[in-house]
C-alpha cells in the first residue's frame, strides 16, 4: 500500500529536479530557444521556395526571355513569396515585386541557403544560386523576400506544454512545493514534535499521557508503538513502585519479627541467669520457648539471605544424581514430626519411588519445607496435610495438599510474586506467623532450576493443593 509519505516524499523530490531544470533552462537556454526558432524559420523557407527553385533551373535558358514571368508570378503569389532573379552579371531577370531596377552590382556577397532578417520590417530574405541543368553550374542567382507570418504558418503548432511560458511552469511548480512543505510541516513535523513532547513527559516521570494520532499512516503507526512503549513503562515503573513499597515493608517486617523473638531469647536468658527457674524441668521449658524462636529467626534470615541472592540471581543450584527415596524421606521424616507436634494431621506418602533423579538436596528441602510451612499457616487443627509422590516416564511428581482455607481467588495471580502475602480472612491458625512474601518466590526459582515446574490449585473454604516436578533422567 503506498503511503502518503512515500508519494509526498517522491513528488517533493521530483518537483525539486524541475524546478532546478527550469530554471537552468531560463537561465543558459534564451540563447538556444532563439536559434531553434531561427532553424524552424529557415527549413520553413525552404520548404516554401523549393517549388519556384526547381522551377527557376528547368527554364535557366528561357529567363531572359521573360516568356516565364507570368509562371513565376503567379508561384510566388501562391507561395506569399516576392521571387528575384538575378544573372551572374547582376542583369535582373524577373522581379515579382515590380520594381523599376535593372541590374545589381554583381559583388554583392550573398549568404546562400541563409534566412536574413530585415531590421526595419518583420520580412525575411534568402538567397540561392541557380544550376543549370544542362551546364551542371551556377548560371544566376534566385533572391526570396517572405514576410514571417508566411513562415510561422507553415511551421507545426507546438506541443501544448511548450506553449506555456516557462514563469508559468516555474510558478506551478512552486505553488506545489509550497503545498508539500505545508503537508509536511502539519503532517510529518508537527506530529513527530508532539511526540517529542510525550517523550519528554515520560523522562519527567508522567506515564499517563496518551499518545494519539489520527491518521492511519506511518506515522500513525509510530504512535501506536510508541504509545505500547509507554504503557510498556508505566507496567513496569508501577511494578517497580510495587517492589519498593513491598521491600520496604518485608524490612520493617522482618525487623518486627526478628525484634520480637529475640527480646524473647534475651529474656529468658537474663530470667534463668536470675534463678527463676527453680528446677531442670522449668528450664528445658525455658529453653524449648527459646528455641522455638531461634528457629523463627533462622528462617527469617535464610528467607532474606535467599532473597538477596535471588536478586543477584545467584540462588546456587548444585545438582547431584541420587535416587529420590533416601533423598525425600530425609526432608519428609522431620517435617511430619512437627506438624504432628503441634496437633495437625500429617499424611506421608505410602510409597515413595526410588528414581534417578539430578537434585540439590538442600535446595528441595527449602521447597518442601516452604510448601509446608505454607500449608500450615492456612490451617487448624482439625485440618490435614497430605504429601503424595508419583512418577512418570519423564518426571517425579510431589504434591503437597492441605484442607485448610484455601487461597482467595483475588490472591491467586499473584502467589508466586515476590513480597506477594495474601489477605487473612480470620482462621486461626496453629503456625500463626507472619510472613515475608518470599517463600513461594524462592520454591518457583528453586524448582524451575531443576527444569521442572510448580503449580498449584485451590478452592476457597476447601483447601489447597500445591504440585512441583522434577526430570527424571
Amino acid at each position: 500500500m503506498n503511503q502518503w509519505t512515500t508519494k509526498w516524499l517522491a513528488a517533493s523530490l521530483l518537483c525539486l529536479l524541475l524546478l532546478g531544470a527550469m530554471i537552468f533552462s531560463m537561465l543558459s537556454g534564451n540563447k538556444q530557444s532563439l536559434n531553434r526558432e531561427q532553424d524552424a524559420l529557415a527549413q520553413a523557407a525552404r520548404v516554401k521556395v523549393n517549388e519556384i527553385l526547381l522551377y527557376l533551373e528547368r527554364h535557366t535558358h528561357e529567363l531572359a526571355s521573360g516568356n516565364h514571368d507570368e509562371s513565376l508570378r503567379k508561384l510566388g503569389q501562391s507561395k506569399e513569396v516576392e521571387v528575384l532573379v538575378l544573372a551572374l552579371d547582376g542583369t535582373v531577370w524577373f522581379d515579382s515585386s515590380g520594381k523599376a531596377r535593372s541590374s545589381y552590382n554583381p559583388r554583392i556577397l550573398l549568404q546562400y541557403d541563409r534566412l536574413l532578417s530585415h531590421e526595419t520590417s518583420d520580412r525575411y530574405t534568402m538567397a540561392y544560386p541557380i544550376v543549370g541543368e544542362r551546364e551542371n553550374s551556377q548560371i544566376g542567382n534566385a533572391i526570396f523576400t517572405m514576410s514571417r507570418h508566411s513562415l510561422t504558418s507553415a511551421i507545426p503548432a507546438p506541443s501544448w506544454l511548450a506553449g506555456i511560458p516557462p514563469v508559468v511552469i516555474v510558478l506551478a511548480l512552486a505553488g506545489l512545493l509550497i503545498l508539500i512543505a505545508w503537508k509536511t510541516r502539519n503532517h510529518l513535523m508537527k506530529p513527530l514534535l508532539r511526540l517529542r513532547e510525550h517523550s519528554e513527559q515520560i523522562l519527567k516521570g508522567n506515564y499517563g499521557q496518551r499518545a494519539e494520532h489520527d491518521r492511519l499512516d506511518e506515522i500513525g503507526e509510530l504512535y501506536a508503538v510508541f504509545d505500547q512503549m509507554r504503557a510498556e513503562i508505566k507496567h513496569l515503573n508501577t511494578k517497580r513502585m510495587e517492589q519498593d513499597r513491598s521491600r520496604k515493608e518485608l524490612i520493617t517486617n522482618i525487623s518486627h519479627d526478628l525484634k520480637t523473638p529475640l527480646a524473647t531469647v534475651k529474656a529468658y536468658i537474663e530470667a534463668i541467669q536470675a534463678g527463676v527457674c527453680p528446677d531442670i524441668e522449668s528450664i528445658m521449658s525455658y529453653i524449648e520457648v527459646m528455641k522455638t524462636n531461634t528457629d523463627k529467626m533462622s528462617r527469617l534470615t535464610e528467607d532474606l539471605l535467599l532473597h538477596a541472592l535471588q536478586d543477584l540471581g545467584q540462588i546456587s543450584v548444585h545438582r547431584t544424581e541420587q535416587y529420590s527415596r533416601v533423598l525425600l524421606e530425609d526432608i519428609i521424616k522431620p517435617m511430619a514430626h512437627y506438624a504432628r507436634s503441634i496437633g495437625i494431621t500429617f499424611q506421608e506418602p505410602d510409597t515413595i519411588p526410588d528414581v534417578l533423579i539430578a537434585a540439590d538436596p538442600q535446595r528441595l528441602e527449602q521447597v518442601v519445607g516452604n510448601l509446608v510451612m505454607n500449608a500450615l499457616k492456612h490451617t487448624t487443627s482439625s485440618d490435614a496435610i497430605m504429601i503424595n509422590i508419583e512418577h512418570t516416564s519423564d518426571d517425579l511428581i510431589v504434591t503437597i495438599t492441605d484442607t485448610g482455607e484455601g487461597i482467595s481467588p483475588a490472591d491467586m495471580p499473584f502467589v508466586f510474586e515476590r513480597y506477594y502475602q495474601g489477605q487473612s480472612n480470620g482462621v486461626v491458625s496453629v503456625h500463626p506467623t507472619q510472613g515475608s512474601g518470599l517463600g513461594l518466590s524462592i520454591c518457583k526459582h528453586i524448582v524451575e532450576a531443576h527444569n521442572g515446574t510448580i503449580s498449584f490449585r485451590s478452592v476457597k473454604g476447601e483447601g489447597t493443593r500445591f504440585t512441583f516436578t522434577i526430570p527424571v533422567l
